[in-house]
């Protein structure tokens, strides 16, 4: 059996993934890793890469393929996101990881993006039939996809990412009301003027059942099983209850990044992010007056390896 990696180049975390793939168009994964690199920093009104986040990246993305390789993987394949499709020095970046690691990076329209985690997604909840809004928040831009069953009707990506957020409004430690408040306002009216999926559902009385992936979700599922030691296997179809979002959510604002980075499941590198994180949140079940959103560890890296398997 083959085995592949995927690296998935986003704007606050790199990840890896490392699978061993079957004849039956399943895999198994065999290795995973993350770090929190935040190549999208700096990027709020900007479209340029600041060097010490491409030089932090590169170093990240080496050691991750130097790790696949130890797992004698057929083939390697990154991805990058938002900040890099949307940054002016895309090309700088991509010959300092080639230059590097010998590998080059796939640049992913939003669309692409939204898809493949879709296809993530899929893969673990293969037998889900509802008519559900999945959605990917990620460090500069978050994905939609609609689907009733297995069948894709709609699928988006648009501008609202959680550093951008962070960068712009979250100027004290802990935030101030007066923040909070214009990051909710802000989140909100990006969600309602930029999204045509979510224009379209509300204008249609829709209601989907929400479904999540990417990091902020999975690690307000993580604090919310206070989990020491993260497990996707608990973290895959784990219910978030919109009352125990608010209680993590009114228990982070009130402690500073520090003290808020020793709470229960929370990820080394995210004390900032997850609060405008867990605003878009907050912000999308509001909109669907729904009190729950199912969560998928599964995503992005994922779908890349069934795409390059042909599944």
């Amino acid at each position: 059996m083959k085995k592949f990696a995927s690296i998935d180049i986003g704007s606050q975390t790199i990840r890896l993934l490392v699978a061993e793939c079957n004849a039956a168009g399943g895999f198994t994964p065999l290795y995973r890793d993350r770090s929190i690199v935040r190549l999208g920093e700096g990027m709020n009104g900007k479209k340029h890469l600041k060097q010490d986040s491409i030089e932090r990246a590169v170093r990240c993305i080496s050691n991750f393929v130097k790790k696949a390789k130890e797992y004698n993987v057929s083939e390697i394949f990154p991805v990058a996101t938002a900040c890099v499709r949307n940054a002016e020095n895309t090309r700088e970046f991509l010959e300092a990881v080639l230059k590097k690691t010998g590998v080059l990076p796939s640049v992913l329209s939003g669309k692409d993006e939204a898809l493949l985690s879709l296809k993530g997604v899929q893969s673990v909840f293969t037998s889900y039939n509802d008519f559900s809004l999945i959605t990917d928040i990620g460090g500069g831009s978050t994905e939609f996809n609609v689907t009733r069953g297995t069948t894709l009707s709609q699928s988006e990506s648009i501008p609202l990412g959680v550093i951008g957020l962070s960068e712009k409004h979250l100027h004290h430690d802990p935030p101030l009301d007066r923040e909070i408040r214009k990051l909710k306002a802000d989140a909100r009216h990006i969600l309602e003027s930029k999204s045509f999926t979510l224009r379209e559902l509300v204008t249609n009385k829709s209601q989907p059942v929400l479904i999540g992936t990417a990091g902020t979700v999975t690690t307000l599922a993580a604090m919310d099983l206070k989990m020491t030691d993260y497990n996707p296997d608990k973290i895959n179809g784990h219910i978030l209850l919109c009352n125990n979002i608010e209680k993590l959510f009114e228990e982070m604002i009130a402690l500073s990044s520090q003290k808020r980075s020793l709470m229960p499941g929370l990820e080394t590198g995210r004390a900032i992010v997850i609060i405008p994180g867990t605003v878009i949140v907050q912000t999308i079940m509001e909109i669907f007056d729904r009190k729950e959103l199912m969560v998928s560890d599964a995503g992005l890296l994922e779908g890349v390896i069934l795409e390059k398997m042909g599944v």
